[in-house]
């Protein structure tokens, strides 16, 4: 037991290390070198858990989306639709209050016509999860919600990850808001 822990340390340094060298150099530019100072480790110790930086490039963009956030949200009760997108919206708000991992989403998005063994795996696993918790606020709401309107709300998060300096507004305020006018949209009878 306490072998796997040494290990599984170990790995979480080595991979906390990768996401705040990738997050300020890029994945192209960072080495493995950098990576196993930040983390304290030997270059040989990197490559015994990681193989090669592939596969620690793909460790570390699957951190940086909201695959665990968004799987925390699907496995909480909520009453309402309001509670449903309050909870994910300031969980996935939440995740991002850290620059690096806000960093290498947006790297992990730009990316991804390069790593398309990355690409394919995050839109399953977002996907798979999102497609959850809208079937829920689709139970919450009576209704079905377009994907358009599904995306309009992941999208509108995604700006104020984009725009976190510059934000006038708190996180809570914005989620609270933007749940307000979206099922304001989604309930609005035509």
């Amino acid at each position: 037991m306490l072998m796997m822990n040494v290990k599984e340390n170990k790995q979480d340094k080595i991979l906390d290390a990768s996401i705040k060298v990738f997050s300020k150099k890029g994945y192209d530019l960072a080495t493995i070198d950098e990576i196993a100072r930040k983390a304290r480790v030997s270059k040989g110790t990197v490559f015994f858990y990681y193989k090669k930086k592939d596969n620690l490039i793909e460790k570390a963009a699957i951190k940086s989306v909201p695959v665990e956030e968004i799987t925390d949200v699907n496995k909480r009760d909520h009453k309402s639709a309001k509670d449903l997108l309050i909870d994910f919206g300031l969980s996935f708000l939440k995740k991002y209050e850290n620059p690096d991992l806000r960093n290498l989403l947006l790297m992990t998005m730009a990316t991804k016509e390069r790593y398309k063994q990355i690409d394919s795996a995050l839109r399953t696993m977002c996907f798979q999860e999102m497609n959850k918790m809208f079937s829920k606020l689709e139970e919450l709401v009576k209704q079905s919600v377009p994907d358009p309107i599904r995306k309009a709300f992941f999208g509108s998060l995604l700006c104020y990850v984009i725009w976190w300096n510059d934000n006038k507004i708190s996180p809570e305020d914005y989620v609270r808001n933007l749940t307000e006018r979206f099922l304001n949209m989604i309930t609005k009878k035509e």
